[in-house]
């Protein structure tokens, strides 16, 4: 099914080939679980202005798009100078949410499966805003329902780990906070012999709670049960918690 746009058709399924460049990669020549997450980020953010929603219609208005939460199930992690195939398309609105599905493949094969509810809010206020209200809608790819990303719960008992951070300024985006994605190079930074010994997480969802701002300070705090990790970055409010299963 395509979607009319500017005289020419936009299909509802995004998809682009990616060589995994050594920039991208850890030590152990695998993908980065950050730039992971940034591939499916700007899948999101290219095929939403192929369908017409460009920065006209939001960034250059005040408005800024941000992630809540988001899942991803790796049966593979990509290595340096693979090929693979990033596929995105969006489900059904949901009120002031943007559902995201995504899928990685590999030599035709799927390694990867990924879901995201995006959502707009006003540069100024921070808040959320009502799409409907700014006259903007993106088509859902037929048969892509709703979702539904559980909360990250932390477990009982004391952390693991527990630190003191500063949101810095190379960790920052062009939203003014810092960037999702950049979370996760916190989490490789604190399980460096994990990393090392090649153990990567099969299952990921994280919850995007409040934004963390340049120079804030933040406890970040690891947890453990039953295989899975809990990380947490909390202020005076829940920043984010992040659940990895192995």
């Amino acid at each position: 099914m395509l979607d009319e746009k500017n005289g020419g058709f936009a299909p509802l399924v995004f998809e682009k080939d990616i060589l995994i460049r050594s920039e991208q990669v850890d030590m152990t020549r695998r993908l980065r679980i950050s730039e992971m997450f940034m591939l499916l980020e700007k899948a999101s953010i290219a095929h939403t202005e192929e369908l017409g929603c460009t920065r006209h219609k939001t960034l250059d208005r005040g408005l800024l798009w941000i992630i809540t939460r988001q899942s991803l199930e790796v049966s593979e992690w990509p290595e340096y100078d693979e090929n693979i195939t990033v596929r995105s398309w969006q489900g059904d609105m949901m009120h002031v949410f943007f559902p995201r599905f995504y899928e990685v493949l590999k030599d035709g094969k799927t390694i990867a499966r990924g879901e995201a509810l995006w959502m707009l809010i006003d540069e100024k206020t921070r808040e959320m805003i009502m799409p409907e209200e700014y006259g903007i809608s993106i088509p859902g790819a037929p048969g892509a329902g709703d979702m539904m990303i559980p909360p990250v719960r932390m477990p009982e008992g004391g952390a693991l780990l527990e630190k003191e951070l500063t949101a810095e300024f190379s960790r920052i985006d062009i939203n003014g906070h810092m960037n999702n994605a950049r979370y996760f190079d916190l989490i490789d930074d604190e399980t460096e012999p994990q990393r090392l010994a090649g153990v990567r997480p099969k299952k990921i969802t994280a919850n995007y709670v409040n934004e963390l701002k340049l120079g804030e300070r933040f406890m970040f705090r690891a947890f453990e049960k039953d295989d899975v990790r809990y990380y947490e970055g909390a202020s005076d409010k829940i920043k984010f918690r992040i659940s990895m299963e192995f």
